[in-house]
């Protein structure tokens, strides 16, 4: 008893998970999950049913879904619902145009023939309107037997046969028989072409049947209609769609039915918007409270015009139609959440579904990301998130969302990276997934193998996953990897997403620091300023690519100021500005100054520690210089740049020579593949008079390693003989 009763809560949990997959338009693997529980329990009514909904919204599978609606109803006759949807699977093709189809013109009661003929067609008639189905297609049998070669009878007995009692295999030989007795009979050819397409799967020969009925008969705008549904459901012709249906909006301007679905395909193509619009505005003024139409205006002004109040305005109207309906309220969510950036009615919206679906694990997960990001409820929003993991178990989405909340929200580092594994557990190509476990492996693992291989995974399963690409730019970066690979994959981040902050600075970064090209990046330094301009970091780096670019020393001067205003704590801002005073200006006293600041800021600095020993030195206070060179490499003995440093102090203070060329050796050593000690070692050795060969063999290491086009003996220069001890 306790084992079947495990098997009846699975069936369940698996049934709202394929309800979940099917309102959120997962169809496939919403028909996954219902025949996963039909493996489980196969006599299950609710789990055929279920396959029945999923089975109905498929194009060419309406014939399955009547199948499994039979089977529901065969294992619980009370099921009226499933009856119900079974009934409904006709009313797609019954939607026609409201005028006058070609009827059959029955005879004055004198001029009757004596065959019985009109008096069946009566009776199928008026068994048909009380949807007595059976009895209607007794009446039509008996007329055909009274006279096989009627091909219109022939067509009505197909019509009651598809739409009403779903025996597709015996309208097809209805069908073609009416097309056997009337070649030119548009209506069958017409009907069959619906059949085959929509509810057998034929879609090629479907589609090729409407184009017979529409050269029949061009003025029939019903099957335009559906030759453009069929091309966009079944086809993905967007282009063919958009024709027939413009075509059959123009046969009948009052086709609510075509606008709508020529709205939808105009939608698809994401290029004209206000075409579209246009459509669908047409479909809701001809049915102002057809429920797919708002849906889709909702679609529309949400996530391709940018209208966020407008979408608004269709959701009211949808709440209004469908109060009971949780996906109305965790779509209004999510547009409060998002582009109208209201957290406080999204969390109503989001309570509201929950109240009428409280499994909805979806809502679920999106209540705990907005408490944990959004409204700093970090606890809340974790618990929102057990709820709907406790729910949808094996759903990687939901289990990423968790990992991410651990991540960023608890710093829970290593409940956060099992939560990640698992969701790539249950789906090996989840990108998203692959894309936080890179990230954590790079900013808190420090472990740059592993987190490479996860976005590059996330790369291979999304090529245009933008975040991806930015964090393995980054990664390739601050790892020092090929330069060329590193700015293609920086530059293809941009292309994905051309405002990110996060992009810009590490491509501005490379260009000063790496690329030694502060010119190739002086663009993107201006517009990083100009979209975040109260950035202090974003100044610096606008004021590094001026010190270099600029004949105007006071436009770097600038920029570094508002830094340092912007943000008076920062070390780096304090630092650059103290550079640039001393390397660039000469400014003695007001580097020291901006140099000590840096240093209050972060003591244990080895760049402001060099930097302030050349302050020391060029005023006289050889003794001072030389202990803030010894403490930097104190702070780090493994820095190579303390130990360039040094070396260059050496050599400009008339040093021991020995010990200044061990320290440049030191330095190589440390950072064999950097071309800069390499440069510095050159240009010492050249300036040793008798150790030309060595020079030469050190510079031609250096302009290997190098940025193409770097003049590295005038950059080593720089550093050798510092501008400052010469004015």
């Amino acid at each position: 008893m306790a084992e079947l009763l495990d098997i009846n809560t699975t069936a369940k949990e698996f049934l709202a998970l394929a309800a979940h997959q099917l309102a959120t338009g997962d169809f496939a693997q919403a028909e996954t999950t219902a025949r996963a529980v039909l493996k489980i329990t196969p006599k299950s009514a609710a789990g055929w049913h279920m396959l029945g909904d999923v089975l109905s919204v498929l194009p060419g599978r309406r014939g399955e879904a009547s199948d499994a609606y039979d089977k529901a109803q065969n294992l619980d006759p009370k099921d009226t619902d499933a009856a119900d949807a079974q009934t409904s699977l006709g009313e797609r093709a019954t939607v026609a145009p409201n005028k006058t189809r070609r009827e059959r013109n029955l005879s004055l009661p004198h001029m009757a023939p004596a065959d019985g003929k009109e008096r069946l067609i009566s009776e199928a008639r008026a068994a048909e309107a009380r949807e007595d189905w059976p009895v209607a297609k007794q009446a039509w049998e008996t007329m055909l037997q009274i006279d096989p070669s009627d091909t219109w009878a022939w067509s009505q007995y197909g019509h009651l046969l598809s739409v009403n009692l779903h025996q597709y295999a015996e309208a097809e030989v209805a069908f073609r028989r009416a097309i056997e007795e009337d070649p030119t009979d548009d209506w069958a050819w017409g009907k069959l072409g619906i059949m085959l397409a929509d509810f057998m799967g034929r879609v090629k020969e479907g589609q090729s049947m409407l184009r017979r009925a529409i050269a029949l008969d061009p003025g029939e705008c019903y099957y335009r209609g559906w030759l453009g549904w069929s091309l966009y459901r079944q086809s993905e012709d967007l282009a063919g769609a958009e024709t027939e249906l413009t075509a059959a909006v123009k046969l009948w301007p009052d086709y609510q039915w075509a606008y709508f679905h020529l709205g939808f395909v105009r939608m698809e193509m994401g290029d004209r918007p206000k075409k579209a619009e246009e459509a669908l505005l047409r479909a809701e003024a001809l049915e102002p409270q057809d429920v797919p139409t708002l849906y889709a205006l909702a679609t529309l002004y949400e996530e391709h015009m940018n209208r966020p109040r407008k979408a608004l305005r269709a959701y009211q109207k949808l709440v209004e139609l469908v109060p009971d309906d949780p996906v109305v309220y965790r779509q209004l969510g999510m547009l409060y959440q998002a582009a109208l950036g209201d957290p406080k009615r999204a969390v109503e919206a989001y309570k509201r579904a929950l109240e009428i679906d409280s499994h909805d694990f979806d809502v679920l997960a999106r209540l705990g990301w907005l408490h944990w990001e959004v409204l700093d409820d970090v606890e809340e929003g974790i618990a929102y998130l057990a709820k709907a993991a406790e729910i949808a178990h094996d759903s990687p989405w939901v289990a990423t969302h968790m990992g991410q909340a651990l991540y960023h929200g608890a710093g829970q580092m290593d409940e956060a990276e099992a939560w990640f594994k698992k969701a790539v557990e249950l789906d090996p190509d989840y990108d998203w997934a692959h894309a936080m476990l890179g990230a954590l492996n790079f900013e808190h693992k420090e472990d740059v193998e592993a987190a490479e291989y996860h976005f590059r995974q996330a790369i291979r399963i999304s090529p245009d996953y933008g975040f991806a690409w930015a964090r393995l730019g980054r990664l390739l970066l601050m790892s020092e990897s090929d330069v060329g690979e590193t700015w293609q994959v920086l530059m293809h981040a941009l292309e994905l997403s051309p405002g990110s902050i996060d992009v810009l600075t590490d491509i501005v970064w490379m260009g000063v620091f790496r690329l030694y090209r502060p010119d190739l990046v002086a663009d993107h330094a201006k517009q990083l300023v100009q979209r975040d301009p109260d950035s202090a970091y974003c100044r610096v780096l606008y004021g590094q690519v001026l010190r270099y670019t600029s004949a105007d020393p006071s436009a770097a001067l600038s920029e570094l100021q508002k830094a340092v205003e912007l943000a008076p704590d920062d070390h780096y801002a304090w630092h650059t500005y103290g550079e640039m005073l001393l390397y660039d200006l000469g400014d003695l006293e007001a580097a020291e100054e901006a140099l000590l600041e840096a240093a209050t800021k972060q003591s244990d600095c080895t760049t402001t520690d060099c930097d302030i020993g050349l302050v020391r030195y060029a005023i006289g206070r050889e003794d001072a210089a030389v202990e803030h060179y010894e403490r930097a490499l104190e702070l780090d003995s493994e820095d190579s740049h303390a130990w360039r440093a040094y070396g260059c102090f050496l050599f400009y203070s008339a040093g021991d020579v020995t010990l200044a060329e061990e320290a440049f050796d030191r330095a190589i050593e440390l950072e064999p593949g950097n071309f800069e000690p390499w440069a510095m070692m050159a240009e010492f050795l050249d300036r040793q008079g008798d150790r030309a060969d060595e020079a030469e063999a050190a510079h031609q290491k250096a302009a290997e390693l190098a940025p193409d086009g770097l003049d590295v003996a005038e950059w080593a220069t720089r550093f050798l003989e510092p501008k400052v001890l010469r004015l």
